[in-house]
């Protein structure tokens, strides 16, 4: 952790420059990050490559492998494990919460009731809303880290960053689901966004004619306000934050350079991905990895600067913790583990129809259970508990305030918010 600060005087600007763990490798992990967004975009926006193949290869190269991250430290960490292990076992019923809403879907069925499908939608939709909750949060982490490495805890400033990185995140994701086909479709609306209203040929204009003189064949419809709306939401708190800097500055209040780079690097991503008309000749799928590949890049680092401290620090004999020393001993080691795994849970997947972009040995899709309930929804229901697990387990073991273990091995200070 370096620290670099600036005392107040003419001219001056008063900061703090306290790092998660260094300036360099901030930079490059946890606020350049954003390019590997960017650059996932761009496959598909610029370069119009096949973004199923890009998303095959992002889950097994990135995605998957960060589970793995999880599963290092508490799993193959036997300290951990002994201390948290009635949620680590107990959280394994997550992986029947699939077949569990087949079999309910299955009971519909029986009872003759038409929409017996439902139960298996509502898991698809409740994944898929858990999942982007989750990158969510594990910003609002990352965020809380600068804060907490800045000693940066005004109550003002406390609701200001809060706002501005979940309004930030979470109003473009509700313009995107109202614009999107496929995420239209899977909360029940119809697939094409419509039309926005012309402006009549009065002599008002732009969007005030829009508004009050519509062309004929032409209205407003409530997804529309939604838009507006988020977008409008983003400015106030984007305009709250920028204010708020300028106030601290105004009045000789150190600045947090950490966290505004973070928050620079974060919220345009959103906002670009998000409202791009781009991002509407996406397959949702593809959605997932353009705003997720960050939270990875992250939680790599993270998990890798936590392991560090925690196993390899001088002093500490890493036969205590079992397998995790041995498979964190370099960043090398511990990816290729990762993507180990990775390649055997998507073997399986690829092997029985479950995972796209790959050859399959076993069409389970042809293989019907019941009504249009194949053996590939149940599987697919199977997969998913592996998520929704690392989802489920990751909110209780990234929790600085209320473990001392974690404060030392992350390096943090035990006060603050």
């Amino acid at each position: 952790m370096s620290t670099v600060t600036v005392t107040p005087g003419a001219g001056t600007l008063s900061t703090t420059s306290n790092w998660i763990i260094d300036r360099r490798t901030d930079l490059l992990w946890f606020i350049g990050g954003a390019l590997a967004g960017y650059t996932m975009f761009f496959l598909h926006a610029g370069l119009r490559l096949d973004m199923v193949t890009i998303w095959f290869l992002w889950v097994l190269f990135l995605d998957s492998p960060h589970f793995f991250g999880t599963y290092v430290r508490t799993y193959l960490d036997k300290e951990e494990f002994r201390a948290r292990r009635k949620l680590l076992l107990g959280s394994l019923a997550w992986l029947g919460f699939g077949p569990l809403m087949v079999g309910i879907a299955y009971l519909l069925y029986s009872a003759g009731f038409e929409r017996y499908r439902l139960p298996f939608l509502i898991l698809i939709v409740f994944f898929n809303l858990w999942a982007y909750w989750h990158v969510v949060r594990q910003h609002w982490g990352i965020l809380a880290l600068y804060r907490r490495k800045n000693n940066d805890y005004s109550e003002w400033d406390t609701r200001i960053d809060r706002a501005l990185l979940y309004v930030g995140l979470i109003a473009p994701f509700l313009a995107f689901l109202v614009r999107h086909p496929e995420a239209r479709t899977a909360v029940g609306l119809s697939e094409t966004f419509p039309a926005w209203p012309m402006a009549e040929s009065t002599g008002l204009s732009g969007l005030t004619s829009a508004v009050f003189a519509p062309a004929p064949g032409t209205s407003w419809h409530w997804e529309h306000v939604v838009v507006i709306l988020s977008a409008v939401a983003v400015v106030a708190v984007v305009t709250s934050f920028i204010g708020r800097q300028v106030y601290r500055r105004m009045h000789d209040l150190p600045v947090n350079r950490p966290k505004i780079l973070f928050m620079v690097a974060l919220i345009p991503l959103y906002s670009m991905i998000c409202y791009s008309p781009a991002v509407l000749t996406a397959p949702l799928l593809a959605f997932g990895a353009f705003v997720t590949v960050y939270h990875d890049v992250q939680y790599h680092a993270i998990v890798y600067f936590y392991s560090r401290n925690r196993y390899h620090r001088p002093g500490v004999d890493p036969k205590r913790y079992g397998l995790a020393p041995k498979l964190t001993k370099n960043f090398f080691t511990y990816i290729l583990a990762g993507i180990a795994m990775a390649g055997m849970f998507r073997l399986l997947g690829c092997s029985f129809e479950v995972h796209p972009g790959c050859m399959s040995l076993v069409l389970t899709s042809q293989q019907t259970l019941f009504g249009s309930i194949t053996t590939k929804e149940l599987l697919v229901g199977f997969m998913l508990g592996f998520p929704l697990h690392h989802y489920f387990v990751d909110q209780f073991i990234w929790r600085p305030s209320r473990d001392a273990n974690l404060r030392k091995d992350l390096k943090v200070q035990a006060s603050g918010a």
